[in-house]
């Protein structure tokens, strides 16, 4: 085991996906460009679903806040993820971003493109 000089300190994941999920992405929203409710929420990509995930952090900020059947911070199964899928369909994510316009930004392996994220209006 790594001790990082000592500056270092294990903790274990504050979420598992059981099955074929490849979460290759995340990244903080630090905008409101999507809406405030979003702001400085997680994002994270899937590389074999294309699916992107939306998590909200709990008060302070040190851990996920998870509701439901995800409050054991375990998906068991796709059908337990519903709650938290933000958009799907992007093919394989390889990378999120958000652009200097405060939109989060996907790109995606499978269809060779990049999907700028705009709310509904």
């Amino acid at each position: 085991m790594v001790d990082f000089d000592g500056k270092g300190k294990y903790s274990s994941p504050g979420f598992t996906w059981k099955g074929r999920f490849g979460p290759t992405a995340i990244k903080f929203l630090q905008s409101t460009q999507l809406g405030k409710q979003y702001r400085n929420d997680l994002f994270v990509g899937d590389i074999h679903n294309g699916t992107l995930y939306h998590f909200e952090l709990n008060s302070n900020r040190t851990g996920l806040f998870l509701q439901g059947v995800l409050s054991d911070r375990v998906a068991n199964n796709t059908h337990e993820l519903n709650d938290v899928i933000f958009a799907r369909g992007f093919g394989g994510i390889t990378d999120l971003d958000v652009g200097p316009d405060g939109y989060l930004y996907v790109l995606s392996y499978v269809n060779r493109s990049i999907y700028r994220i705009i709310p509904n209006d």
